[in-house]
């Protein structure tokens, strides 16, 4: 019988994405080995294609928070598998308590993670420094052991229905042969946006001084921003020809067509939320906007060509670690002090051939 080990990746579309670098390193180590993992509900197709995993299991934690019988019914369907190993890399309470569910002999978590003592080993987990690739690794190796180079980068595989829906789209929506640049106004947490006006004036320096076309990017959640940015381009002094290099995808594109978008982009302009890791996915120059967060908390780029802005000097930051709805301190100047003339250069640095 193959060995059977299960990781638990619970956390948000972005924690997912970065963590299959981790999912790749553990098969690496355990060749042989079947890879299960599981993931939050809704998040599970960006592990599509991925040669790395026997099996996928999306757990609905809105329903088991509200259904203590289906947590416990879903704990002894993975009790079944008779997994030999689990590696915890979420660490909330729940996860720790599924780990134990399943029976393995061995359970290894993170020491900050709720229920700890239900894992048989445990490693620290700061919450500032290394970057999350660097934190996952620690489940798995010794520092000096972990991996370097593309192995650090995430592990996203498109299949041939999403190179032939982005052909198609590409041909549609561009109308010349410089390329394309990614721009993702969005975050899920307000505080994590810059306002659309700053985002205006980026995307009317880079209509007027440069060739590409500028494509934003979002789910359906997103439209209403999407609304408000192309209301206030009314308002730009752009010609024509240079309007028309500004279009949309947002609500559009599926995850698996946004990761071949992300692999033919020359770059990405993107506030801390999960567009900068599936630029990482292809080593996509990425310029990063940090507001609520910083970059310590180790969720920034691993893109070769990157540049983070962020307003230097202020006492405030970071107000949580994934930000939050309002400013506590009521001025947002960590956005609202955003220089998009410097963005802008940013960009035209990270971008040179």
């Amino acid at each position: 019988m193959p060995e059977k080990i299960l990781i638990i990746q619970t956390a948000f579309l972005g924690d997912l994405i970065l963590s299959t670098s981790f999912f790749h390193a553990v098969k690496t180590e355990h060749p042989g080995a079947e890879i299960h993992v599981l993931v939050n509900a809704g998040t599970e197709s960006v592990l599509d294609n991925n040669p790395d995993l026997t099996k996928v299991w999306s757990l609905d934690k809105k329903r088991i928070k509200k259904n203590p019988f289906a947590f416990l019914h879903f704990a002894g369907l993975l009790k079944k598998e008779s997994f030999n190993k689990v590696y915890s890399a979420h660490f909330s309470f729940r996860s720790s308590l599924l780990s134990y569910l399943t029976g393995a002999p061995i359970r290894i978590g993170y020491k900050e993670s709720g229920f700890s003592f239900l894992h048989t080993k445990t490693v620290q987990r700061p919450k500032q420094g290394p970057h999350e690739v660097e934190k996952l690794f620690s489940l798995l190796f010794e520092e000096y052991d972990y991996p370097t180079g593309r192995e650090r980068r995430p592990y996203l595989f498109p299949g041939q229905p999403e190179e032939e829906s982005f052909s198609k789209t590409k041909k549609e929506i561009l109308n010349n042969e410089e390329g394309y640049i990614l721009v993702a106004p969005s975050s899920l947490w307000e505080t994590k946006r810059m306002p659309e006006e700053k985002f205006v004036s980026v995307i009317t320096q880079i209509l007027r001084k440069r060739k590409e076309t500028v494509i934003l990017i979002g789910s359906k959640a997103d439209l209403e921003i999407e609304n408000t940015i192309f209301r206030l381009m009314k308002t730009e002094p752009l010609q024509l020809r240079e309007r028309s290099r500004l279009v949309s995808l947002v609500g559009k594109t599926n995850l698996k067509e946004l990761m071949v978008w992300m692999q033919n982009a020359k770059a990405i302009i993107s506030n801390d939320s999960s567009p900068i890791h599936f630029a990482s996915a292809y080593n996509t120059p990425t310029v990063m906007l940090y507001g609520a967060t910083i970059p310590a908390f180790g969720y920034g780029s691993l893109s070769d060509k990157h540049k983070i802005m962020e307003v230097q000097g202020l006492n405030c930051r970071p107000c949580g670690i994934h930000g939050g709805r309002i400013c506590p301190e009521g001025h947002f100047r960590c956005m609202m002090d955003q220089n998009p003339v410097r963005i802008f250069e940013a960009l035209e640095e990270i971008i040179k051939v």
